[in-house]
């Protein structure tokens, strides 16, 4: 690993391969499918804790005293496209033993038997959707096993379906499922699409058409409540206890700043002018901050350079964003004419004005640092990581739950993955959140700080 675990990690690290290691031996020996959890905050280092235990169940580890499974074969499902590349990243960032080759993100020209073993495959629901070049003819869930498929495209040989069950069947190997449940955002789902996402998940759990059922269903969630969601289809499989990270723990790693400063003015209208200006000066002065209490440190490790995200609707005006650009950059005229990206689902560049400014991917965000203002609609919930994002302010409504522990997890990590001495403001966060339901919202703060389990 390329990062020293925290203690509360090492733990979850430590008790996750031995759910592994009993779960394998119920499959091979008693032929007994197996689910569990593992649930910790956001911003406890939920992909790093997996790398870890990846790691380990590929090249074995003295430490745990955990012997590598040499047909090791690891499904990571996620929710959206979007987050395979960014797990995928996130994995080879933490994992020194892994090589960029043994993670695959499935695309529609997979063709092959079987996984193999030793490889991480990540896979999302998108994929396995009715219409996709991965699955089309396959029998669909209602059809009788024995049926006659229909005609694969591209002379394809197999579809997904098929290279799972007999990844499953093949004794040699064992099939690690992961169940993504933490990072699925705030995108709004159509009823049928939730729907087939759950048919999907429940087949792949279950299996279906005399497939076999998952073999090992390891979930990683936020909440054991969402684990439970995703697996309440589920049919004879034994459970294990679910493993769930104190969030006290995480609090006094270090990993998460000390407080989330809320606000929640009252505005007409979707937008406002005024709020973004206050928020360009908090980005101003935390900037100045970071500067002041790295000009005593010998090098530039100790210099964080803050981010301002702005989270924008859905589908905003041409005249909204001009307006947005135009406001920062009153307020801010420093700043340097590619300081402004955004992650929008359309990967354009926004010519507006005087304004160009470009898209840049959220698992590119953190890095790069000339990127001062970012604009965001649901991507800044999705699973992206990046510490250096001290201050939000959102024009979009949030009520749910979940959203709202997404969105500010994202925004509560420590930069430098520990806390600052001498400047209470270093370890805050800013957000400033005019549409968001003020009870969830403070009441999921402080759970994340671990004040309120």
């Amino acid at each position: 690993m390329r990062f020293m675990l925290k203690d509360y990690q090492d733990d979850a690290v430590e008790e996750v391969l031995r759910n592994l290691a009993d779960a394998r031996d119920d499959w091979h020996r008693r032929h007994r499918p197996v689910a569990f959890s593992l649930t910790a905050t956001t911003g406890a280092g939920k992909t790093v804790m997996a790398a870890a235990v990846i790691e380990a169940l590929f090249e074995g580890n003295d430490d745990y005293d955990f012997e590598p499974d040499p047909g090791a074969v690891v499904l990571w499902f996620t929710d959206d496209p979007s987050l395979n590349e960014q797990t995928r990243f996130r994995l080879m960032e933490a994992a020194d033993r892994i090589g960029h080759s043994r993670l695959v993100v499935i695309e529609n020209t997979f063709n092959q038997e079987k996984l193999e073993p030793g490889k991480v495959y990540f896979l999302n629901a998108q994929k396995l959707s009715r219409n996709s070049m991965l699955v089309r003819g396959a029998p669909e869930e209602e059809q009788e096993p024995l049926i006659e498929r229909s005609v694969m495209p591209d002379a394809r040989s197999f579809t997904m379906w098929d290279t799972i069950r007999n990844t499953i069947e093949n004794d040699q190997l064992t099939l690690y499922v992961i169940l993504d449940e933490a990072h699925r955002g705030m995108k709004q789902h159509s009823a049928s699409d939730r729907a087939e996402r759950s048919t999907i998940v429940t087949r792949l759990i279950n299996g279906v058409n005399g497939d076999p059922p998952g073999t090992i269903v390891w979930g990683i969630s936020a909440t054991v409540d969402r684990f439970n969601q995703a697996m309440a289809k589920a049919e004879g499989r034994t459970s294990y206890p679910p493993i769930v990270v104190d969030s006290r723990r995480v609090q006094e790693s270090g990993l998460l700043k000390d407080d989330i400063r809320l606000g929640f003015p009252a505005i007409s209208g979707q937008f406002d002018t005024v709020l973004l200006k206050q928020a360009t000066r908090k980005a101003k002065e935390t900037t100045a901050l970071w500067q002041k209490y790295a000009a005593g440190k010998d090098d530039n490790k100790e210099l964080v350079i803050p981010l301002l995200v702005v989270q924008v609707p859905n589908t905003p005006s041409d005249d909204l964003l001009l307006s947005a650009f135009n406001t920062i950059s009153d307020e801010w005229p420093e700043l340097a004419p590619n300081a402004m990206a955004h992650v929008f689902g359309e990967h354009t560049v926004i010519e507006l004005g005087a304004h160009a400014v470009p898209h840049v991917s959220p698992e590119k965000v953190q890095e790069s640092t000339h990127v001062r203002v970012l604009f965001a609609k649901d991507a800044v919930s999705t699973g992206w990581d990046c510490p250096r994002a001290e201050v939000l302010v959102s024009f979009r409504a949030a009520q749910d739950k979940t959203h709202i522990t997404q969105l500010l997890g994202r925004m509560v990590r420590t930069p430098l993955a520990r806390r600052v001495p001498g400047d209470d403001r270093l370890n805050s966060v800013e957000c400033v959140l005019p549409h968001f339901n003020r009870a969830t919202a403070t009441t999921i703060a402080e759970m994340l700080l671990g004040k309120k389990a």
